[in-house]
């Protein structure tokens, strides 16, 4: 099976995907906010003040918003059915 894969316009790395969430709720009232996180990375930057090398830890997130909760739902279904596959064919 592929490692990467497009769904709905988003383009999915399998290995480094983390968790899949669903939110419908927020500040502004309600959104169908499809949330893909993948699994931290490091990396190294110089600080331009110190001239120091400093480790950074940063969280990958992709976000999309759909215009209702079902079609939210199809694909965060879609996208887990697609990652539960790749993970047993690993």
């Amino acid at each position: 099976m592929e490692r990467i894969v497009t769904i709905s316009s988003i383009t999915i790395d399998l290995e480094r995907l983390r968790s899949i969430k669903l939110n419908n709720y927020s500040e502004l009232g309600e959104t169908n906010i499809l949330t893909i996180e993948y699994n931290s990375r490091l990396e190294y930057l110089q600080n331009p003040f110190t001239n120091e090398i400093e480790q950074t830890i940063i969280v990958d997130t992709i976000t999309k918003e759909y215009p209702d909760f079902e079609t939210a739902k199809a694909y965060q279904f879609e996208i887990q059915e697609i990652w539960n596959e790749y993970l047993q064919n690993k």
